[in-house]
């Protein structure tokens, strides 16, 4: 399997755990990850989105407190 189809894997899933989340942003295809706004779907789950190199956009719920984030690579 190739990076590229380890880390579909991970993003595509709605919801992502804080070990997938860290994977995902040490990920050399990944080119930004930074919050999102809230929305009502998943209340006390942070929303981030994520930018591929290639420039696919993609949205997803990291199961972790609002306590434990701390700042990412591409947060402003």
């Amino acid at each position: 399997m190739s990076d590229y189809d380890k880390l579909m894997k991970i993003v595509d899933k709605e919801v992502i755990s804080v070990k997938e989340l860290h994977q995902i942003t040490n990920d050399e295809l990944v080119a930004e990850v930074r919050e999102a706004a809230q929305d009502d779907k998943h209340k006390r789950m942070p929303n981030d989105y994520l930018t591929l190199t290639t420039r696919e956009p993609y949205f997803g719920y990291a199961k972790i407190s609002w306590n434990a984030r701390t700042p990412r690579r591409g947060a402003n």
